[in-house]
Order: C-alpha cells, then structure tokens, then sequence
C-alpha cells in the first residue's frame, strides 16, 4: 500500500461500491479492471483509490504499474 491521497472524485458512493465487491478486505485486480471500465475510470486511478481505501488487491496483472 502507497501513501495515496484521497482525490475528490474518489466518493463515498465509489468506496462503498467497491468495498462491497471485495471480500474480507481484499478484491481482484480483474474486478478492479471491470469497476474502472464500469465507472469510466482510469486504471492508475484505481490503484490510488484502493489504497486509499485499504483494500488489498489479488492477481495482479500489471497494468497500473
């Protein structure tokens, strides 16, 4: 986890949605790519906004590094 800084598009809304899709604290990095794809967000920002958040991401692929 990065010190990310929380960002004003980063919404309550958004953390909810997202926190609801992981599982005990942790979400894959293929269901981050669909909820970027689904908001419209681009993928280096999800990576600031899951740490913001504390999720911890299984799977990786990459494609944010």
């Amino acid at each position: 986890m990065t010190d990310a800084k929380r960002e004003s598009w980063m919404s309550a809304q958004l953390e909810k949605e997202l926190t609801a899709a992981a599982e005990n604290g942790t979400v894959s990095c293929a269901r981050i790519q669909e909820f970027a794809a689904k908001h419209s967000l681009d993928i280096i920002k999800m990576k600031s906004f899951v740490d913001c958040i504390g999720l911890k991401v299984t799977g990786c692929q990459k494609l944010c590094a």
